[in-house]
C-alpha cells in the first residue's frame, strides 16, 4: 500500500508540473530564436567563431560598464527558488556544487540583468551571458544547456530585474509573466 501510495503522489506531483515544464520549454525556446537571429540575420551564436584581435574586440564590444541590480535577500532566495523550480536539472546541480553554484546562478542572473541595462540589445545580452559562463565553466560547473541559460534569463526578468522586461518583445514577455504565474501558484 505504502507504495502504490508515494507512486500515486509522484505520478500527481509529474502531473503539476506539466503545464510548468510547457512554459519553461516555450519560453527557452523564444530565447534560443531571439538568440540566434539578429533582425532576420543569424546571430553570433548561429555562426562560427573567429579569431580577433584585442583591438577589434575593443571596437565592436561595448564598453558601458555594467551595473548589477540591486537585490534583497529575499529577492536572491527567490530567485534560487524559482530557478530550480523551473529547470529541475538545476536542483541536482545545486545540490553537488552547494555554494558554488549559489553563487554561479545569482551571478549568471545579475550579469543578464546588467548586460540588459548596459544596452545593445537581449541578442547581445543572451550571447555576452553564455560567452561569460562558458569561460567560468571549470570553476562552477554549470550545466551549459539551452535549457539552462533561458531558465536563469526568464527567472532574472521575473525577480532580479523585472523593469528591464520592457527590452523584451511583447510575445516573450507574455510567456514570461506565465512562467512568473505558474511559479506563484505552484509556491501558493
Amino acid at each position: 500500500m505504502y507504495i502504490g501510495a508515494v507512486t500515486g503522489s509522484a505520478l500527481r506531483e509529474r502531473r503539476a508540473q506539466r503545464p510548468l515544464a510547457w512554459i519553461c520549454a516555450s519560453v527557452a525556446a523564444v530565447l534560443f530564436g531571439l538568440a540566434c537571429t539578429v533582425g532576420g540575420q543569424p546571430s553570433l551564436a548561429a555562426t562560427p567563431t573567429t579569431t580577433t584581435t584585442p583591438r577589434e574586440h575593443a571596437a565592436t564590444t561595448n564598453t558601458k560598464p555594467l551595473t548589477a541590480p540591486k537585490t534583497t535577500f529575499a529577492q536572491d532566495t527567490k530567485f534560487f527558488t524559482d530557478v530550480t523550480e523551473a529547470d529541475p536539472a538545476l536542483v541536482t546541480y545545486e545540490q553537488k556544487h552547494k555554494n558554488v553554484a549559489l553563487q554561479a546562478l545569482l551571478t549568471d542572473g545579475s550579469a543578464f540583468c546588467a548586460l540588459l541595462k548596459r544596452g545593445g540589445g537581449i541578442d547581445q545580452a543572451l550571447i555576452a551571458e553564455a560567452q561569460g559562463a562558458r569561460s567560468m565553466e571549470s570553476q562552477t560547473s554549470l550545466p551549459l544547456s539551452v535549457t539552462t541559460f533561458n531558465t536563469i534569463e526568464s527567472v532574472a526578468l521575473l525577480t532580479l530585474c523585472p523593469s528591464e522586461q520592457r527590452l523584451v518583445p511583447a510575445s516573450v514577455r507574455a510567456k514570461i509573466r506565465n512562467l512568473g504565474d505558474a511559479l506563484a501558484n505552484r509556491a501558493g
